[in-house]
């Protein structure tokens, strides 16, 4: 839920596959989680689905209030992943699954970036 990646990225600046399976259930999340309301804002209501806006407030203790915005989300076309960031990303979801070693990784995604220029397009995992 929004709430449980709010509340995981609040404690740990992220919410990554490592963070929802060691973190979910910890009380800190629950409380956090629990804390989380989601409203619908007609700006980004009406741009979906072509844009994916992203808005957040965050109403502090002290009295404050932080407002966040996200017009284009990572990972979408216009705000597109580098290749290191997806090869980070590929390399943290093996390790995470351990579906791959980092060397099989490396190497299939070092496959995948040269392939325009294979007549034949080889093996990428043993």
């Amino acid at each position: 839920s929004m709430g449980t990646v709010l509340a995981l990225v609040a404690r740990f600046g992220h919410a990554g596959l490592s963070e929802f399976e060691q973190h979910f259930l910890d009380d800190e999340t629950v409380h956090l989680r629990e804390r989380v309301s989601m409203v619908l804002d007609d700006e980004v209501d009406a741009a979906y689905p072509q844009r994916w806006i992203g808005k957040v407030s965050v109403f502090t203790h002290d009295g404050r209030t932080l407002h966040g915005r996200v017009d284009e989300p990572k990972g979408d076309p216009g705000n597109t992943l580098t290749r290191t960031e997806l090869r980070d990303k590929a390399l943290r979801l093996a390790a995470f699954s351990g579906g791959a070693s980092a060397a099989e990784m490396n190497t299939a995604l070092d496959r995948i970036w040269s392939m325009a220029d294979c007549e034949r397009v080889p093996r990428l995992l043993p």
